[in-house]
């Protein structure tokens, strides 16, 4: 399974999770963490996983990352998988459906990806981070969810 997990991270806790998510697909096969500012639609093809992740700004995508979403061709994610993930402060539970994750994997459904798993969240301290403890290690694990059962079985048992 190829992998890219692209990352939009204003203060760098984004970059984190992305960074620790792409350590774990490893263990799957090829796996790289991309900043979307340097995402290519070269970087979309011959992978089989997309994993988008970006910070929540004011309840909502960041307004830097919404022109690059738009501007990538229609279908770009076709036969696809896609899994969505945003890092935000704690909100009570009223705002906490308000976040980046789910606008993001909206996103990449419209342009042909199959959803892989519900879009999840990850906690910063504050408005600026750095992350709660134990987030990294909830990434990975939320990473470790979306490796096929087949391989999984690898990782854990070995090749018989």
């Amino acid at each position: 399974m190829k992998t890219v997990v692209i990352y939009h991270s204003k203060f760098g806790n984004t970059q984190l999770v992305a960074e620790a998510m792409a350590g774990v697909l490893q263990a799957a096969g090829p796996s790289r963490a991309l900043s979307a500012d340097r995402l290519t639609i070269a970087d979309l093809q011959d992978v089989n996983l997309v994993v988008l992740g970006s910070p929540t700004h004011k309840m909502n995508l960041p307004v830097a990352l919404r022109p690059l979403l738009d501007g990538l061709p229609k279908r770009c994610l076709r036969g696809k998988q896609v899994a969505a993930f945003d890092t935000s402060y704690k909100m009570n539970w009223l705002l906490a459906r308000f976040t980046a994750a789910p606008r993001l994997l909206k996103k990449m459904r419209k342009l042909g990806g199959k959803q892989a798993v519900r879009p999840e969240t990850f906690f910063v301290v504050g408005r600026e981070g750095p992350l709660f403890d134990g987030e990294l290690e909830r990434a990975q694990a939320w990473a470790a969810a979306l490796i096929p059962r087949p391989a999984k079985e690898l990782i854990y048992h070995g090749a018989q």
